[in-house]
């Protein structure tokens, strides 16, 4: 079963209501090109993002966060890198 469930939560209090959220997706599978085919390798998007000081980012991430050897994808290192943790 591939069914994902999502919820769709009011603004939090403490985000003022003229603050701008933008939104960060995780897309793909694990693999390289040709392991996905015909899906794509983990990617964000959107790909380039402007973010000004007092704007908010909410990371949007669907599916399975771990593989079957437990390391960790390209987009967990990633965002590792960059300072995100959950």
């Amino acid at each position: 079963d591939r069914t994902h469930k999502f919820q769709v939560l009011k603004r939090p209090p403490h985000v003022p209501a003229e603050a701008t959220i933008h939104n960060l997706n995780v897309r793909g599978r694990r693999g390289n090109i040709v392991q996905v085919y015909p899906s794509v390798e983990y990617d964000f998007v959107p790909n380039v993002l402007h973010l000004q000081q007092g704007d908010f980012l909410h990371i949007q991430w669907t599916g399975s966060d771990a593989n079957a050897n437990g390391a960790l994808t390209r987009a967990q290192r990633l965002l590792l890198n960059h300072g995100y943790q959950d």
